[in-house]
């Protein structure tokens, strides 16, 4: 009997070890980051000029029934230039984010500045971890066995191993260079000008209204000269953007 009993305390003793290393671990495991987490930064490759931007994902995208089609992303700004890119992902990509995959893509253009894209590889057990696990233990748990999380087999490997997870081959999105998150009013006169006005007025090195006032492009808007009422919805800030990248 007493071998028995013994050997029970062993295997309790295993358990418990076993919860202690574990990324959902209760007590002294703990180790909550001072600032909470409601979105995951994911970070570009870098170009031939060695630059990288940064997009955030919110949580709350990441998802196993995710509602839009598709979602879209812009990147932080460029230190040199202040450009910035778009990436975006499908529904379809989205689930297997959310299923542990990785997900490779490509980015627009840049808003500004010369032609040229950057390619993102998203994790999907770096992005589950960050969702579930982060607020509790910050970075302390990765890599180690999720608990107190109902993940699948193929979550729980992810969450393990990022970087050993299958690869996503859903179709790819593409992304709108355009693309403004919501709330957001783009002053960036050089976009404006290539979203709104180069399709009747040439792109802007060769622009057939070089030098044209803030109030000259309000007053054709507000006469509907050439049917420019369409461009009703921009702001003052916004035309005056343009008339600045107008000036040679």
């Amino acid at each position: 009997m007493n071998k028995f009993k013994m050997l029970g305390l062993v295997l309790m003793l295993c358990v418990v070890a076993t919860l202690v290393v574990a990324c959902g671990g209760e007590g002294d495991e703990t180790n909550a980051p001072a600032v909470k987490l409601t979105a995951s930064t994911v970070v570009s490759q870098p170009d031939l000029t060695a630059h990288t931007h940064a997009v955030s994902i919110p949580f709350t995208d990441i998802s196993a029934a995710p509602a839009d089609a598709v979602y879209q992303y812009r990147s932080d700004t460029a230190a040199s230039d202040g450009h910035s890119h778009v990436i975006a992902l499908t529904q379809q990509q989205m689930i297997d984010i959310d299923n542990g995959m990785r997900v490779v893509m490509t980015s627009s253009a840049p808003d500004l500045g010369p032609d040229h894209s950057h390619d993102w590889s998203l994790q999907g057990g770096d992005l589950l971890y960050e969702k579930y696990c982060y607020n509790c233990h910050s970075n302390d748990k990765r890599g180690h066995n999720p608990m107190n999380v109902s993940f699948n087999a193929a979550q729980t490997g992810a969450v393990k191993n990022p970087a050993s997870a299958p690869l996503s081959t859903a179709p790819a999105a593409i992304p709108d260079p355009n693309y403004l998150p919501s709330g957001t009013v783009s002053l960036d006169g050089v976009a404006l000008y290539a979203a709104n006005c180069q399709g009747c007025h040439n792109p802007l090195a060769t622009t057939t209204k070089a030098n044209r006032t803030f109030s000259q492009i309000k007053n054709a808007i507000t006469a509907n000269a050439g049917g420019m009422s369409s461009l009703a919805a921009l702001t003052d800030a916004q035309l005056q953007a343009i008339a600045d990248a107008l000036v040679p």
